[in-house]
């Protein structure tokens, strides 16, 4: 995949190639933005303009060496990703000697680190020397979707490249090449990406939907300050689930809590404000489960919720979790 095939972020893009033309592109990076808006194809496609013998600084996608880069077998380019919740001292020093070694058929080493800012102290410390003193045929990339929390020490020595939210348009374009889907379906994937077309990628939207029925009736057993016998039940439903559900469960409740709290301070009320709404296929649905609250109590468990995230790296009881915000959202009005 070259340059020209890549999906939005003109700026990068721009920025990329031209560090390139002029063989001036800095010898570490840092590509900072929100997760799934496309940091690790540019990254692929920098390597690809490095190490392609048919054109160089830009990459033709078709050659052998541009071939393997994409599918990942290029000896010369490494990706590297948290081993669990860290980048640890072992995968560094591993790092560092791919990095520092004699390309093995290319003209560079490129060294890809996905999540940098999992690097934990001891291996972003041995990485530092390396950054200040790269050598001549290395070029780093570090991707990150919270770049401030990456080292001062580390953020200093690379310049960083900024992505953004991608548009609607280009989301529903990057969904098209993952396979055909019903026009409705690309809507509702692209509104449901909020510009990031890597966090709805390979979604199995009928499972998603029924996901998303079980959600609403939280929400509307909420609405009319519901039962604590259902509540308790449905806290450990949604408690009980593996990790990743449970936060993309989480992710499904905000989502409708957002569209609820459009929809009761009065937007969305037309065709066209409507495109404010995530979930505009049951408009009807959420307008009559926002009328059982304020905005103020939509607010509080949008706040709930978001709190409940934050501390899922802190080893938390997440049915105890939800039976404390669902209780505490069902008490007040």
């Amino acid at each position: 995949m070259t340059f020209d095939d890549l999906i939005g972020q003109p700026a990068a893009k721009e920025a990329l190639r031209r560090g390139l033309r002029a063989g001036r592109l800095p010898s570490s990076l840092l590509f900072g933005g929100p997760e799934g808006v496309g940091k690790r194809p540019f990254a692929l496609a920098v390597a690809q303009a490095l190490n392609c013998p048919v054109a160089p600084a830009e990459g033709c996608g078709e050659c052998r060496s541009c071939w393997r880069i994409e599918r990942g077998e290029h000896p010369d380019v490494r990706l590297v990703a948290p081993d669990g919740a860290q980048i640890k001292i072992g995968q560094a020093r591993e790092a560092i000697q791919f990095v520092v070694s004699a390309p093995f058929e290319g003209r560079r080493r490129v060294l890809i680190v996905e999540r940098a800012d999992a690097f934990n102290a001891a291996a972003a410390n041995a990485l530092l020397k390396t950054l200040e003193e790269p050598p001549a045929h290395a070029q780093i990339i570090l991707v990150s979707a919270r770049p401030d929390a990456l080292p001062a020490t580390i953020r200093s020595r690379c310049p960083m490249v900024r992505f953004g939210l991608l548009t609607p348009a280009e989301v529903e374009r990057c969904l098209e090449r993952q396979g055909k889907r019903p026009p409705d379906d690309l809507r509702f994937l692209a509104r449901l990406a909020q510009g990031r077309p890597g966090a709805v990628a390979g979604l199995d939207l009928e499972a998603y939907r029924q996901q998303r029925r079980i959600a609403l009736e939280l929400l509307d057993l909420l609405g009319q300050g519901g039962a604590v016998a259902r509540l308790l039940k449905a806290a450990g439903y949604f408690g009980k689930l593996e990790r990743p559900e449970f936060e993309a469960a989480l992710s499904l409740l905000a989502g409708l809590l957002r569209d609820l709290a459009c929809l009761k301070a009065g937007a969305a009320a037309d065709d066209q404000s409507a495109n404010l709404l995530i979930h505009a296929d049951i408009r009807a649905k959420l307008q009559a489960i926002a009328d059982r609250f304020t905005l103020e109590r939509l607010h509080r468990a949008l706040s709930r919720f978001e709190a409940i995230r934050r501390a899922l790296n802190r080893n938390i009881n997440r049915v105890l979790a939800m039976e404390a915000a669902l209780l505490d959202l069902t008490s007040g009005s």
